[in-house]
C-alpha cells in the first residue's frame, strides 16, 4: 500500500502546508540543508586507469604465485617432440598461457579478414 500513498499528490492548500510549490521550492530547499559548494566528481584520467589497471594486475599474479607454490609436486609432460619435468603449478600456468595464445591468434585471425573484407568494399563501391 505504500506505493498508492507515494503517488498520490499533497494537497496544496491546508493548514500545516506553508512550502512554496515550484522552483522556488527547489531553491530554497537546497539553501537550507548546505551554504558551502558541492565538489564534482574528478573526471578519470589515463594515469589513474593504468594504476588501477597495475594494481589489479599486481592482485592476479599474486593469486597465481600463490597457485603455483601450492602446487609444487613435479609431473612429467609429454610433448611430440620432448617431455619436460615440472611442478604442476608451473604446467598449468603453461597450459593457460597457451591457450590465450591460441585464442589471441584466432582473434587475430579474424581482425585481419574483417579489415581484408572492409578494404575490398570500399574499392569495389
Amino acid at each position: 500500500m505504500e506505493l498508492e500513498h507515494d503517488a498520490q499528490e499533497p494537497e496544496s492548500e491546508g493548514p500545516g502546508n506553508d512550502q512554496p510549490k515550484g522552483p522556488e521550492a527547489q531553491g530554497s530547499r537546497s539553501s537550507e540543508t548546505s551554504n558551502a559548494p558541492v565538489a564534482a566528481r574528478p573526471h578519470s584520467t589515463r594515469t589513474s586507469r593504468v594504476w588501477l589497471g597495475s594494481a589489479l594486475g599486481l592482485v592476479v599474479l599474486i593469486a597465481i604465485l600463490i597457485f603455483i607454490l601450492q602446487n609444487l609436486a613435479a609431473v612429467v609432460i609429454h610433448f611430440p617432440a620432448a617431455s619436460a619435468k615440472m611442478p604442476i603449478g608451473v604446467a598449468i600456468l603453461f597450459g593457460v598461457i597457451l591457450g590465450g595464445l591460441f585464442v589471441f591468434l584466432l582473434g587475430l585471425a579474424r581482425v585481419v579478414q574483417l579489415r581484408n573484407n572492409i578494404r575490398r568494399s570500399r574499392h569495389q563501391g
